[in-house]
Protein backbone atom coordinates (compact mmCIF):
# COMPACT_ATOMS: atom_id res chain seq x y z
CA UNK A 1 0.00 0.00 0.00
CA UNK A 2 1.18 3.50 -0.79
CA UNK A 3 1.99 6.25 1.75
CA UNK A 4 -0.22 9.30 0.30
CA UNK A 5 0.99 13.28 0.51
CA UNK A 6 -1.99 14.82 2.25
CA UNK A 7 -4.20 16.33 -0.41
CA UNK A 8 -4.56 20.35 -0.62
CA UNK A 9 -6.64 21.81 2.03
CA UNK A 10 -8.05 24.23 -0.38
CA UNK A 11 -9.79 21.68 -2.27
CA UNK A 12 -13.09 21.75 -2.71
CA UNK A 13 -14.87 18.13 -0.49
CA UNK A 14 -16.29 16.48 -3.84
CA UNK A 15 -12.59 16.65 -5.88
CA UNK A 16 -11.44 15.61 -2.22
CA UNK A 17 -13.84 12.81 -2.16
CA UNK A 18 -13.28 11.59 -5.64
CA UNK A 19 -9.26 11.71 -4.85
CA UNK A 20 -9.59 9.42 -2.31
CA UNK A 21 -11.70 7.29 -3.87
CA UNK A 22 -9.25 7.04 -7.28
CA UNK A 23 -6.31 6.40 -4.23
CA UNK A 24 -7.71 3.59 -2.86
CA UNK A 25 -8.91 1.92 -6.23
CA UNK A 26 -5.02 2.37 -7.20
CA UNK A 27 -3.80 0.41 -3.72
CA UNK A 28 -5.99 -1.88 -4.22
CA UNK A 29 -5.54 -2.68 -7.40
CA UNK A 30 -2.04 -2.82 -6.61
CA UNK A 31 -0.34 -1.16 -9.82
CA UNK A 32 2.11 1.55 -9.62
CA UNK A 33 1.04 4.92 -11.28
CA UNK A 34 3.82 3.79 -14.38
CA UNK A 35 1.46 0.61 -14.88
CA UNK A 36 -1.72 2.55 -13.95
CA UNK A 37 -0.21 5.52 -16.94
CA UNK A 38 0.82 2.31 -19.27
CA UNK A 39 -2.81 0.90 -18.90
CA UNK A 40 -4.95 3.19 -19.14
CA UNK A 41 -3.41 5.71 -21.75
CA UNK A 42 -2.46 8.51 -19.14
CA UNK A 43 0.74 9.58 -18.24
CA UNK A 44 2.41 8.73 -14.88
CA UNK A 45 2.51 12.77 -14.78
CA UNK A 46 -1.40 12.86 -14.95
CA UNK A 47 -2.03 10.52 -12.68
CA UNK A 48 0.46 11.89 -10.19
CA UNK A 49 -1.77 15.22 -10.54
CA UNK A 50 -5.29 13.26 -10.54
CA UNK A 51 -4.33 11.20 -7.29
CA UNK A 52 -3.06 14.18 -5.61
CA UNK A 53 -6.16 16.74 -6.33
CA UNK A 54 -4.46 19.01 -8.33
CA UNK A 55 -6.31 18.26 -11.30
CA UNK A 56 -9.50 17.06 -12.33
CA UNK A 57 -9.39 13.55 -14.36
CA UNK A 58 -11.34 13.73 -17.44
CA UNK A 59 -14.29 11.23 -17.96
CA UNK A 60 -12.03 8.94 -19.83
CA UNK A 61 -9.71 8.47 -17.14
CA UNK A 62 -11.89 7.99 -14.62
CA UNK A 63 -13.82 5.18 -16.86
CA UNK A 64 -10.38 3.94 -17.70
CA UNK A 65 -9.61 3.52 -13.33
CA UNK A 66 -13.28 1.94 -13.68
CA UNK A 67 -12.94 -0.56 -15.87
CA UNK A 68 -9.14 -1.42 -14.79
CA UNK A 69 -10.04 -1.74 -10.99
CA UNK A 70 -13.16 -3.69 -11.69
CA UNK A 71 -14.81 -1.10 -10.07
CA UNK A 72 -18.65 0.00 -11.69
CA UNK A 73 -18.29 3.04 -13.21
CA UNK A 74 -21.64 4.39 -12.90
CA UNK A 75 -20.87 5.71 -9.30
CA UNK A 76 -17.11 7.29 -9.48
CA UNK A 77 -18.83 8.97 -12.90
CA UNK A 78 -21.39 10.73 -10.79
CA UNK A 79 -18.48 11.07 -8.41
CA UNK A 80 -16.54 13.37 -10.75
CA UNK A 81 -19.21 14.64 -12.82
CA UNK A 82 -20.25 16.22 -8.75
CA UNK A 83 -16.22 17.60 -8.65
CA UNK A 84 -16.60 18.75 -11.90
CA UNK A 85 -19.54 21.04 -11.03
CA UNK A 86 -17.76 21.53 -7.35
CA UNK A 87 -14.67 23.27 -9.58
CA UNK A 88 -16.58 25.00 -11.79
CA UNK A 89 -18.22 27.36 -9.16
CA UNK A 90 -15.37 27.05 -6.71
CA UNK A 91 -13.72 29.94 -4.86
CA UNK A 92 -11.32 29.62 -2.63
CA UNK A 93 -12.51 26.86 -0.15
CA UNK A 94 -11.85 27.04 3.48
CA UNK A 95 -11.12 23.49 5.24
CA UNK A 96 -13.67 24.87 8.21
CA UNK A 97 -17.25 23.95 8.39
CA UNK A 98 -18.43 20.90 5.86
CA UNK A 99 -21.95 21.82 5.99
CA UNK A 100 -23.50 24.81 4.10
CA UNK A 101 -26.40 27.06 5.22
CA UNK A 102 -29.78 26.41 6.15
CA UNK A 103 -31.88 26.23 3.28
CA UNK A 104 -28.81 26.37 0.66
CA UNK A 105 -28.73 22.76 -1.27
CA UNK A 106 -25.84 21.10 -1.35
CA UNK A 107 -23.65 21.05 -4.38
CA UNK A 108 -24.58 17.62 -4.64
CA UNK A 109 -27.90 17.79 -4.18
CA UNK A 110 -28.10 20.46 -6.67
CA UNK A 111 -26.69 18.15 -9.52
CA UNK A 112 -28.99 15.70 -8.55
CA UNK A 113 -32.11 17.82 -9.00
CA UNK A 114 -30.83 19.39 -12.10
CA UNK A 115 -30.53 15.90 -13.32
CA UNK A 116 -34.14 15.60 -12.37
CA UNK A 117 -35.62 18.28 -13.64
CA UNK A 118 -33.94 17.09 -17.53
CA UNK A 119 -35.70 13.61 -16.59
CA UNK A 120 -39.08 15.55 -15.91
CA UNK A 121 -38.39 17.68 -19.16
CA UNK A 122 -38.24 14.16 -21.32
CA UNK A 123 -41.29 12.65 -19.99
CA UNK A 124 -43.09 15.86 -20.87
CA UNK A 125 -45.46 16.00 -17.60
CA UNK A 126 -46.30 18.73 -15.03
CA UNK A 127 -46.03 18.50 -11.56
CA UNK A 128 -49.40 17.51 -11.07
CA UNK A 129 -49.01 15.23 -13.73
CA UNK A 130 -45.99 13.91 -11.88
CA UNK A 131 -48.19 13.37 -8.68
CA UNK A 132 -50.80 11.22 -10.25
CA UNK A 133 -48.39 8.74 -11.58
CA UNK A 134 -46.48 8.32 -8.32
CA UNK A 135 -46.82 8.48 -4.40
CA UNK A 136 -45.48 12.05 -4.10
CA UNK A 137 -47.10 14.76 -3.97
CA UNK A 138 -46.90 18.29 -6.54
CA UNK A 139 -45.38 20.26 -3.71
CA UNK A 140 -43.09 17.22 -3.04
CA UNK A 141 -42.22 17.23 -6.59
CA UNK A 142 -41.83 21.01 -6.54
CA UNK A 143 -38.93 20.67 -3.37
CA UNK A 144 -37.01 17.92 -5.42
CA UNK A 145 -36.76 19.34 -8.37
CA UNK A 146 -35.38 22.86 -6.88
CA UNK A 147 -33.33 21.31 -4.79
CA UNK A 148 -34.82 22.63 -1.48
CA UNK A 149 -35.16 18.79 -0.24
CA UNK A 150 -33.32 15.84 -1.09
CA UNK A 151 -35.75 13.47 -2.85
CA UNK A 152 -36.33 9.56 -1.60
CA UNK A 153 -34.94 6.68 -3.36
CA UNK A 154 -37.99 5.60 -4.39
CA UNK A 155 -39.05 8.82 -6.18
CA UNK A 156 -35.40 9.04 -7.89
CA UNK A 157 -36.62 5.47 -9.29
CA UNK A 158 -40.25 6.75 -10.47
CA UNK A 159 -39.04 9.50 -12.40
CA UNK A 160 -36.41 7.41 -14.53
CA UNK A 161 -38.94 4.65 -15.20
CA UNK A 162 -41.23 7.53 -16.21
CA UNK A 163 -38.96 9.20 -18.97
CA UNK A 164 -37.58 5.39 -19.81
CA UNK A 165 -34.04 6.22 -18.50
CA UNK A 166 -31.70 3.47 -16.69
CA UNK A 167 -31.57 4.62 -13.24
CA UNK A 168 -27.88 3.87 -12.68
CA UNK A 169 -26.65 7.51 -13.19
CA UNK A 170 -29.75 9.20 -11.01
CA UNK A 171 -28.97 6.75 -8.25
CA UNK A 172 -25.86 7.40 -7.96
CA UNK A 173 -26.10 10.81 -7.88
CA UNK A 174 -29.04 10.12 -4.94
CA UNK A 175 -26.60 7.65 -3.24
CA UNK A 176 -23.57 10.59 -3.13
CA UNK A 177 -25.79 13.25 -2.08
CA UNK A 178 -27.54 11.20 0.60
CA UNK A 179 -24.22 10.18 2.05
CA UNK A 180 -22.81 13.58 2.00
CA UNK A 181 -25.60 15.29 3.56
CA UNK A 182 -26.40 12.55 6.73
CA UNK A 183 -22.56 12.97 7.16
CA UNK A 184 -20.79 9.43 5.93
CA UNK A 185 -18.28 11.20 3.73
CA UNK A 186 -15.87 13.29 6.34
CA UNK A 187 -12.80 14.78 5.23
CA UNK A 188 -10.42 12.73 7.72
CA UNK A 189 -6.68 12.37 6.69
CA UNK A 190 -5.91 10.11 4.26
CA UNK A 191 -2.18 8.55 5.90
CA UNK A 192 -2.65 5.23 4.35
CA UNK A 193 -4.36 4.60 1.61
Amino acid sequence: MSRWRELPAELDPASYRLAVRLRLLKDHSGLRKRQLATKTGYSTKSWERYLGGRSLPPHDAVEAMAQLTGEDPTRLLALREIAAAGRQRHQPFAPAPETTAPGTPSLERTILAAALRELKTRTGLSLVGLAERTAYSRSSWHRCLTGTTLPPRRAVEDLCRLADEPPGRCLALWEIADSAESGRTTRAKTGTS
